[in-house]
């Protein structure tokens, strides 16, 4: 055996350890039946690419070899210990998987290596088996439909062969293991067998399809790899490739090899498998083994029969002569039946059809007749033997055939090889009867001259290619004694096949045998009604189509010798239609008829000269043959061509067939010299249309029909048809009543039209003629205007014109309204059938065809619901189908009385189909129906209808159809179903309707008023569905029949032999998953209470988790609800702990349901799947789901952690690895990911580790996790993010990407500073400067694209807004082309209007696309940028004080501040992003002011930050009154920050610089400065304004803002030498005088602010900072600031007692110490010795504080202190001292200097303060011990108790850094007053 692939079979402990899952043949036949073209589909194709699958495919039919010694060694070598070792704690044991292969191997005899695939194959799907697994082990595989009878008979029954059990037993006990492993076994060869199959007809598919022009460029198509390894399989398999094959068992040809194996299968079925099982298992593998035998026998047929027809090469009888054999001996398997009790008859069907069809493939009757007729053009003599001709030119061969079919005619399977047979020889016989003829003419005219010279052959000169290879086959014979002639080939095999025995012809025989004993009609109608569409749906029905193509050719041989006869005809329309209903062709794709049987019917001359003009002529005589041709050509023509196709074809008939009556004679016979009788009118005939002719009993004489004329019947008129006088036709009968043929032009579609007009008033009028024959018109008339209408609009769905297509469906019912009444048209006649239908009295009422012609009617209504609405719903309105008028629907009681009783429910089904389409029609043309007519431009080409339909019509059209189908949904069932399917058809149907509308209803409603408008249709039937799922009342709630339907999909077998009734189990499971899990996301839209919705699905949890392991078709609709369930159980759970979906499931459930999710989507790679997994186990590790989360952490479910005491920790690092451990392994490798399986990934790491800290160690302990995500996110190109350019999905992939890598580095970088582990931001720090640059870019929002795609909308769509179109909650949103606006809802609603798809990519459609492409990346660059702070802000800790980390974030503020001075976003994308910015860049900013560095870069800010506060607003008032004036508060203190660079000293390598040493700033600083200085002034002014006029948009800490701003710009170097631009600004603006305005109304304010003065604090400090500047404390003192002071009630207040630290309020004190005595000392300094007695007496008047302040550091410091019993210093009062001292010292300074410092001595009083006393303590302080000043010193402050917490800057001195600063103080104080050395 060839070593294996990796793909097919990975080495064992990747096997083992979850990184490989290992494909079974089932799982690929799912993949390749779900293949989607438009995804990467790169993992099957590597598993089918594979050099061992490949070996496989090409040899299905024995696939595995025997056991050997080589196999044996290989075996050995990959179960080693070096290649896979037990471990501790691992889910495997390998001594098991050995012991197990080796059984297997022996007991089936097949390879070890392939035995052990098939073991571990059996170990990683055991734990989804254990969900599914009964305790009975009897299953018999694929149990598909049966024919109790034979392929002729009348009926099927579809039975389950699967038996259900009782318990679970464990999977892993050794019975029930091997039992499994025998099961897995056969299993894999049959799928084996199916792919082959599949690939085959997919590659036969997509030929017919090129070759059609129905696919374009399909080499260059993403499935062109599969289409390869078809073709492969084609070529290996063709009799071509067989002649110089190597391979001995490729030698024979497939064919040969398969009908061996064939007929080995049959024979060992009697003796069974021959395995040495247990006894307990030996009745139940015997079963497995023979139904599987059975089903390997049936694929086999399919691939002969794709292999016969994809080619046109006749079989050589090598090939065929075996096959014959084979079905003579098993009698075409028509008596083949299972030995096994109850399952006899399984498969009857697939295995007599395909017995029937592969026959008829065999004899290849087309291409056998052509190569006679060829073989005779050449006068082909007989050769020798030739084993690889042609079977027809083996005359052994055709004999041994003649004697099979003639011996099996009996079988009813064998009549369509039977009926070609005798076709086949029939031309043969012809052919040799020619040739015989010419051969005895040459002879006698050669005798006649005297034994000539033999003429040479007429056709010697006629040989084609085709003949070249059989010319050469000729021999000699004699003819006479004298003379010799050459027969030729064909001539011998006639004359050899005359079999004796037989009392009449052979070939008559046969023939006769074949159409009357064989029922061959019957039998080709079963096939191409039952086996071709049920069996042959794959490909969009294509094989289907082959297989009808193939009986059709036997037809098409067959016209050419069968008189025309209704059973051909029946049987033609059967084979062309295969029994489809309108309702399939609406759900075709519009490419899969391109080179079906319809395409034959129309272009064959043949079938069109024996059957359709056939049919043509003989019209209206015979009515339904005609109609039933065009109805079936209708429905395959893509458009309604004038030119051709039906349309052409009965727009102007030729002849009008009718019977005359007995006694009619205005006629005389013309042509009395032709064979056939013709005769000629001699008055005009008039045909009464009420009567007609067809029927003899009802012929009236002439003069009737023109009695009923002369009675002025206003129906009358379109009641007859005219023939002219002198009319001719043709005499096709013999005798009376006279059939004939007109030569009378007239419309077939108009007369059709008033055939059923007349219909409509025989019912009116009573006269009701139930007859088949009639109610048959009625329905094949009303069926074939349905299909010319769908035929018209079917073009729409290609992209076709909608205006051409609805010119051509408006013609068509106008031309079949052209003959009736002048009140009435076709669609009135239509409407008034199906009334008199539904009320009508007599019996029987419910025949079949009274339902039937309801039906059609239904489809007519469906099919003119595209054309007029607005005549569809006002009928609906007044139509007694839904009871509107009178309350009693007849909906309802047709099926409950009729229905309900036979078991079918074509009614039903066509009804709910109507809704759907109802619900469409209201979603299509809510928005034109608003649109105002004036919309429609000259150059538009939008057809608009339906705009006079009421909206409340409309309403309670669908209110009243959605209860009565809620009635049926919810009762459906119990009702008895003759097929099944059918009832999974219509659950399917109801389900996606129900959810259509609800999804209609509420994605488009949202805040705008338009919105709900858009809607408003909809809402009542879709409150509807919500009051019954989503009910008030909680024991309302009923979900019975939803969860019915979850139960049945439980049912569905995994099945090799699929039929097309199959996925409608899955169809309605699926729809019925998606509308459970809407109901649960529409309560929170629509803010219902959905709790008790909730309980019971969290009680059937099970259910859904045996879904997700029943069939893969189902997991992403079971994850999703799983997903939004546990979501809303959370969010509705509020504090309390939301309910446990683990333990709903059950201990052993659980374990079974987490294995089975833990493979994610392996090995199909199915990212859709992948995705919706990664954001349930989001969901899950954020919803406090513990025991689910748990598991996915660990790997382990929390009862095996606690029974094997393995802690968290080490099972996550253990052998059961974690669902955790896969997404790191994965994102360890994020490169190779596409970005939105990254970004899922990240998302559920990242929630994981934000709910869970302990996953943040086994983060750490992973060796290349955290590393290769940051790598990753350094190779994104941030220069490629600038604006001013569109996005494509690639830029908001990366960015989202980024942002979740930083949200983990964030969680990490926390965890790793309480770990002390800072390792890993020493790496980031390596990348650091380019993720800031990634992160801090302005969002690339295209406000052109924006505001263009809003004018233009607005302008096309009046009647709606682009913000209609805005995503609710209802669905996630999800980045990308329908982000935002809802792409799919606005198309439903907007695709009536061209313009909205537009072409090459220039529609409204690709531009809300763009703008949602833009938005996707808006916002995930606004995640980037919030995320990145989160992490910048977190690494401050770790990498604050390096120099690199110092200049990012200099960087980062910088670029933050210039983002937001650069901001296009509009407002509601701008507010969060913009302060997020602010907020980063204050708090970086605050960080480097607490440790300056110049080489950092920080002086860059400055600038910026001012720019950035001028762009948003220099108006403080303005901006205050905004509602983003708490960004412009923002903004004020990052220049505060950034001023205060300016202002403080800064280290440079690592020296620093000292305040009195700084160079003054550079003059574009100073610049700055004086700018923002200029803008304080007019801020102080806007404010103290605003704070008057309205007083809530002011707060002190404006002022307060101001003040500090104002301080930070003086203290800048060099600005105060701009002296007079200072001076300008502050003068300009009156801002002292704004200042002491304030302080004036400071009282009014404290009142109402609690007594708390701090608007006069405001103002005294902003007067202070004023006073520091020499001219303006001048300007002060001249404007007599300091009397002004004094003079207010703040004043008045501090004169009246003293105030210290500790007393109420504190900031008096504060007012006092900081800021009062701070500007009189600045007063006093400035303006000198003329301001002293002013000052002096200041002071005096605050006797109380002057004596308080005396005492301060005495044992009666204040009350506060007494309080305590303590004394107490703080700061504030040594600064206070400190001032004081100043102030007097300079007093007596000027007193003493008297004259000579121009002061008046006796002006200056003594200022009243104990300066002695003070001294003394002042020195008592700084000379008491070390330590009990810092037992006095107490902190008023948060800053204080900063500093009280901080070291002193200098050792020694003090215990603190505000124990130092005090010492400073007292220092300087005792400096003052004389004391100690300052």
């Amino acid at each position: 055996m060839a070593p294996a692939g990796e793909a097919y079979f990975a080495p064992l402990d990747r096997c083992f350890n979850g990184d490989h899952q290992l494909w079974s043949w089932a799982t690929c036949f799912n993949a390749l039946s779900h293949l989607n073209p438009n995804d990467e589909n790169e993992s099957i194709k590597k598993f089918l690419s594979d050099p061992q699958t490949l070996a496989l495919l090409f040899q299905p039919i024995a696939p595995f070899s025997s056991p050997s010694n080589q196999s044996k060694s290989s075996f050995d070598t990959k179960t080693s210990p070096i290649n896979v070792a037990q471990k501790e704690h691992s889910q495997y044991d390998i001594d098991e998987i050995k012991e197990d292969t080796l059984w297997l191997s022996k007991t089936v005899q097949i390879d070890e290596l392939a035995a052990l695939r098939i073991v571990v194959l059996e170990w990683q799907t055991r734990s989804a088996a254990q969900l599914l697994q009964s305790s009975s082990l009897r299953s018999v595989p694929d149990a598909g439909p049966t024919l109790n009878q034979s392929i002729t008979g009348h009926g099927s029954v579809w039975a389950k062969s699967r038996s259900q059990g009782q318990g679970a037993p464990k999977l892993s006990t050794e019975l029930v293991r091997k039992s499994r492993l025998l099961d897995l076994f056969l299993q894999e060869r049959r799928y084996l067998l199916k792919c082959a199959q599949f690939i085959l007809s997919f590659a036969l598919h997509d030929a017919a399809e090129l070759e059609a022009g129905g696919a374009e460029s399909i080499a260059a198509g993403e499935t062109q790899w599969l289409t390869d390894i078809g073709l492969d399989l084609l070529c290996q398999w063709s009799q071509e490739a067989t002649v110089s094959s190597k391979n001995p068992r490729q030698g024979k040809g497939f064919l040969i090899e398969a009908t061996t194996a064939i007929q080995t299968k049959i024979t060992k079925l009697g003796e069974g498998s021959g395995w040495l099982v247990p006894e307990t298992i030996q009745t139940d593998i015997e079963i497995l083994w023979g139904t599987n035998q059975a089903i390997e026998i049936v694929h086999m047929m399919q691939i002969m029969q794709d292999l016969l027809q994809s080619t046109t090469t006749i079989t050589n009888a090598d090939s065929i002569i075996p096959w014959f054999r084979l079905m003579s001996e098993v009698a075409f398997l028509e008596g083949f039946q299972l030995p096994y009790p109850g399952l006899e008859s399984t498969y009857s069907l697939p295995l007599q059809s395909l017995s029937a069809l592969v026959s008829l493939a065999f004899l290849n009757v087309t291409s056998v007749i052509d190569l006679l007729n060829q073989s005779a053009a050449a006068s082909v003599s007989a050769p020798g033997a030739a084993d690889r001709n042609p079977y027809i030119l083996s005359q052994p061969a055709t004999n041994e055939i003649n004697d099979i079919l003639l011996n099996s005619v009996a079988f009813a399977a064998s009549s369509p090889a039977c009926l070609a047979w005798s076709v086949i020889t029939q031309t043969l016989r012809e052919i040799a009867f020619a040739s015989r003829e010419a051969r005895e003419l040459r002879h006698s005219g050669q005798a006649a001259d005297g034994y000539g010279a033999l003429e040479s052959s007429d056709a010697d000169g006629l040989e084609r290619p085709v003949t070249r290879s059989i010319s050469a086959l000729t021999r000699r014979t004699s003819t006479s004694s004298d003379t010799s002639q050459q027969t030729t080939l064909i001539e011998d095999i006639h004359e050899s096949m005359n079999p004796m025995g037989l009392d009449e012809d052979y070939i008559s025989f046969l023939a006769k045998s074949a159409v009357t004993d064989g029922k061959v009609f019957d039998v080709v109608t079963a096939l191409a009604a039952g086996y071709c569409p049920s069996y042959g749906f794959k490909h969009n029905g294509f094989i289907g189509q082959r297989m009808r193509t193939c009986l059709l050719d036997l037809l098409r041989a067959s016209v050419l010798f069968l008189e025309y006869q209704p059973a051909l005809l029946s049987t033609t329309m059967a084979v062309v239609t295969g029994q489809e209903r309108y309702w399939d062709m609406v759900d075709k794709s519009s490419q899969s008829n391109l080179s079906g049987p319809a395409t034959l019917l129309r272009q064959d001359e043949a079938l069109k000269r024996k059957i359709f003009l056939v049919a043509l002529t003989r019209f209206p005589y015979e009515t339904l043959p005609l109609l039933q041709i065009c109805r079936a050509l209708a429905f395959q023509e893509h458009k309604v061509d004038t030119s051709s196709g039906v349309w052409s074809s009965l727009e102007e008939l030729t002849v009008f067939t009718c019977m005359l009556p007995s006694s009619y004679s205005g006629y005389k016979s013309v042509r009395d010299d032709e064979e056939t009788t013709h005769i000629e009118l001699l008055e005009d005939y008039t045909y009464d249309l009420q009567t007609g002719s067809n029927d003899q009993s009802s012929n009236k004489s002439l003069r009737e029909p023109l009695t009923l004329m002369d009675k002025s019947s206003r129906h009358a008129s379109a009641s007859f048809v005219r023939i002219p006088q002198g009319t001719q036709g043709q005499v096709l009968t013999d005798s009376k009543p006279l059939v004939v043929a007109w030569n009378h032009r007239y419309s077939g579609i108009t007369y059709i039209g008033k055939v059923l007009q007349c219909a409509s008033h025989r019912r009116l009028a009573g006269e009701i003629s139930d007859s088949a024959a009639f109610a048959g018109m009625i329905i094949e008339g009303i069926s074939l205007i349905t299909a010319m209408l769908f035929s018209a609009l079917r073009s729409t769905l290609d992209g076709g014109d909608a205006a051409a297509a609805h010119e051509s469906a408006s013609s068509i019912l106008g031309q079949a309204s052209d003959g009736l009444d002048r009140n009435q048209d076709i669609v009135s006649v239509v409407f008034q059938l199906f009334e008199e239908e539904l009320y009508k009295r007599q019996k029987p009422s419910g025949s079949d065809e009274s339902l039937a012609i309801l039906v059609e009617c239904v489809c007519f209504t469906h099919a003119l619901l595209q054309i007029m609405p607005d005549r569809v719903w006002p009928f609906l309105g007044r139509s007694g189908l839904l009871g509107m008028g009178d309350g009693g629907g007849r909906l309802g009681a047709i099926v409950s009385s009729f229905e309900i009783a036979t078991g079918r429910y074509d009614f039903l089904f066509s009804c709910v189909r109507l809704f759907d389409a109802l619900v469409d029609d209201v979603t299509k043309n809510t928005i034109l129906r608003k649109t105002p007519s004036k919309a429609v431009t000259r150059f538009t080409t939008t057809v608009h209808f339906g705009t006079g339909v009421s909206q409340n019509t409309m309403a309670q059209i669908l209110v009243n159809f959605q209860r009565i189908l809620l009635d049926v949904f919810d009762s459906i069932g119990s009702w008895l179903f003759v097929n099944p399917c059918e009832r999974a058809e219509i659950r399917y149907w109801l389900c996606r309707s129900f959810e259509k509308l609800l999804t209609n209803s509420f994605e488009t409603i949202g805040d705008h008023i338009t919105s709900r408008k858009l809607a408003e249709s909809l809402l009542p039937a879709a409150y509807i569905i919500v009051d019954v799922y989503l009910p008030q009342a909680k024991n309302d709630v009923n979900i019975e029949p939803l969860l019915r339907i979850c139960s049945e999909g439980l049912t569905l077998a995994t099945t090799s032999l699929p039929t097309a009734g199959d996925h409608y189990t899955v169809d309605q499971t699926v729809a019925s998953l998606k509308l459970l899990a809407t109901f649960i996301s529409l309560a929170d839209t629509l803010d219902r209470d959905s709790s008790y919705l909730q309980q019971h699905l969290f009680r059937n949890a099970e259910l859904f988790a045996r879904l997700y392991a029943t069939d893969e078709t189902y997991r992403v609709s079971v994850i999703q609800l799983f997903d939004v369930l546990v979501r809303a159980a959370s969010k509705s759970s509020g504090e309390q702990q939301p309910p446990s979906l683990l333990g709903h499931l059950g201990h052993d459930h659980a374990a079974s349901f987490l294995n089975t999710l833990s493979i994610i989507d392996q090995p199909r790679n199915n990212e859709t799947l992948s995705i919706a997994i990664w954001r349930f186990l989001g969901a899950i590790v954020s919803t406090r789901q513990q025991w689910f989360a748990q598991y996915i952490f660990t790997g382990e479910t929390p009862r095996t952690i606690l029974k094997s005491k393995i802690n968290a920790k080490d099972a996550a690092g253990g052998q059961s690895r974690s669902i955790l451990r896969l997404a790191l392994d994965a994102l360890s490798m994020i490169g190779s990911l596409s970005p939105q399986k990254a970004v899922n990934l990240l998302d559920f790491v990242a929630l994981a580790a934000d709910y869970w800290p302990g996953v943040l160690p086994i983060l750490d302990s992973h060796p290349h996790f955290l590393l290769n995500i940051l790598n990753h996110t350094t190779q994104v190109d941030s220069a490629s993010s600038g604006q001013k350019t569109l996005r494509t999905s690639l830029d908001f992939h990366s960015a989202k990407i980024a942002s979740d890598v930083f949200d983990i580095l964030t969680l990490y970088t926390q965890w790793a500073q309480q770990e002390d582990k800072s390792k890993f931001a020493q790496e980031i720090l390596k990348h650091i400067a380019h993720l800031s640059r990634l992160a801090v870019i302005v969002p690339s929002y295209n406000a052109s694209l924006h505001s263009n795609l809003r004018k233009n909308f607005a302008a096309k769509f009046p009647a709606c807004q682009l913000q209609d179109f805005e995503r609710t909650g209802l669905r996630p949103a999800t980045l990308g082309d329908s982000f935002f606006y809802n792409v799919s809802v606005a198309t439903s609603m907007l695709s009536f209007d061209p313009m909205w798809i537009g072409r090459n990519g220039q529609g409204f459609i690709d531009e809300v696309k763009r703008v949602n492409v833009n938005l996707s990346l808006v916002e995930a660059q606004g995640a980037l940028f919030h995320s990145w702070r989160s992490l910048l802000v977190e690494l401050r800790a770790t990498l604050g004080r390096q120099t690199p980390f110092k200049k990012v974030m200099a960087q980062t503020i910088v670029a933050c501040l210039r983002a937001n001075a650069d901001n296009t976003l509009p407002e509601v994308f701008c507010k969060r992003l913009a302060g997020s910015r602010l907020d980063l860049a204050f708090t970086l900013l605050e960080s480097l002011n607490d440790d300056m560095e110049r080489d950092a870069g920080v002086e860059a800010i400055l600038p910026v930050a001012w720019d950035t506060l001028r762009q948003h607003n220099t108006n403080l008032e303005a901006a205050l009154i905004a509602e983003d004036a708490d960004c412009h508060r923002m903004l004020l203190q990052i220049l505060y920050l950034a001023l205060q660079v300016h202002t403080k000293p800064m280290t440079t390598n690592q020296t620093t610089t000292p305040p009195n040493q700084q160079t003054p700033s550079s003059p574009y600083i100073i610049d700055i400065a004086l700018e923002v200085t200029a803008a304080i002034a007019r801020g102080f002014r806007s404010l103290t304004a605003l704070l008057h006029s309205s007083p809530g948009l002011v707060s002190p800490a404006d002022f307060s803002l101001l003040t500090a701003l104002l301080r930070s710009c003086l203290q800048i170097p060099g600005l105060t030498r701009n002296a007079d631009h200072l001076m300008n600004s502050f003068a300009h603006t009156a801002t002292p005088r704004c200042a002491a305005t304030l302080l004036s109304w400071s009282d009014t304010l404290a009142a109402s602010s609690g007594g708390d003065p701090i608007y006069g604090e405001c103002a005294l400090l902003f007067l202070l900072e004023l006073s520091s500047v020499p001219p303006l404390a001048e300007s002060l003192a001249v404007d007599g600031v300091l009397s002004y002071i004094l003079s207010t009630a703040l004043a008045d207040l501090l004169q009246s007692r003293a105030f210290g630290p500790f007393d109420n309020p504190p900031r008096m004190y504060a007012i006092w110490a900081k800021v009062l005595l701070p500007l009189m000392l600045n007063l006093l300094t400035t303006v000198g010795p003329a301001l002293a007695a002013e000052i002096s007496a200041a002071l005096n008047i605050f006797p109380h504080q002057l004596a308080r302040a005396s005492q301060a550091l005495g044992s009666t410091s204040g009350r506060g202190a007494v309080e305590r019993g303590q004394d107490i210093i703080t700061l504030s009062m040594v600064q206070e001292l400190h001032c004081l001292a100043l102030i007097v010292n300079v007093l007596r300074i000027y007193k003493e200097a008297g004259a000579s410092a121009a002061v008046v001595a006796a002006d200056v009083e003594d200022v009243k303060w104990d300066g002695a006393a003070v001294k003394e303590d002042v020195d008592a302080l700084l000379q008491a011990r070390r330590g009990s000043l810092e037992d006095k010193i107490m902190a008023t402050n948060e800053r204080e108790a900063r500093w009280a917490r901080m070291k002193p800057v200098r050792e020694g001195v003090g215990g603190s850094r505000l124990e130092e600063k005090v010492l400073v103080e007292l220092k300087r104080v005792a400096a003052v007053l004389g004391g100690a050395e300052g």
